[in-house]
């Protein structure tokens, strides 16, 4: 399932450069509707309105759509005050999952989430630097987190405790792709119904529809 959606997501982005120069003319946005842009989960709203993004290092896709096109600086600078932004991830997709969910959690605690995301993204995407928990661990050191603290972060109360605030939101929200988009817990996005026209449309039809539903009841 996760790689039918890679490709179905690179067939997207690939289309791009031949739908951006089919019209330069501004265009009416198309009515958001449940079933293309979105799609309604039979489940409970979440108490307070959020935003939860389901990604993985281990994730070409998420790494473009993030260190490329700058999808969650479009959806953060785009949300409505006091809107929680919360990015869980996946500790069963690609090598050192669980190592990589965990040192997501520490970074997520430590308050150097934006650092450690570059970092890692580099050494798994790019340079391929990344391939033991010794390399994870190299990362926080190189960003001044030294090794005693790094061991002792795994431990912490904190760190523990959004593991299993991850864990359950993957249990309870079962994303089949990534990355993935829920809204409220009620709504997850349908990247193939969004507008492809272009790369900067695609990535404002995301914040639309997310900004959409959290005012949906």
């Amino acid at each position: 399932m996760f790689k039918k959606f890679f490709v179905t997501i690179s067939a997207i982005i690939i289309s791009f450069c031949t739908l951006a120069a089919e019209t330069e003319e501004s265009v009416e946005p198309v009515k958001i509707t449940d079933g293309k842009q979105y799609y309604k989960l039979a489940k409970f709203a979440s108490p307070e309105k959020e935003v939860i993004e389901f990604f993985s290092f281990n994730c070409s896709s998420c790494f473009k759509l993030e260190r490329t096109y700058k999808i969650n600086e479009t959806i953060t600078s785009n949300l409505p005050k006091n809107i929680k932004f919360k990015r869980y991830h996946l500790n069963n997709f690609g090598p050192l999952a669980e190592e990589l969910s965990q040192a997501w959690a520490i970074a997520n605690v430590l308050g150097i989430q934006n650092e450690i995301a570059s970092d890692l993204y580099d050494g798994i995407q790019l340079d391929k630097t990344i391939k033991t928990a010794d390399d994870i661990k190299g990362v926080f050191i190189n960003l001044g987190i030294d090794e005693a603290k790094y061991e002792s972060m795994k431990d912490n109360f904190l760190v523990k405790a959004f593991e299993v605030q991850q864990n359950e939101a993957r249990d309870e929200l079962q994303p089949t792709s990534i990355p993935s988009f829920f809204v409220n817990r009620l709504y997850i996005i349908n990247s193939q119904g969004l507008d492809a026209t272009s790369y900067e449309t695609y990535i404002k039809d995301y914040s639309r529809v997310i900004n959409f539903l959290l005012q949906q009841d």
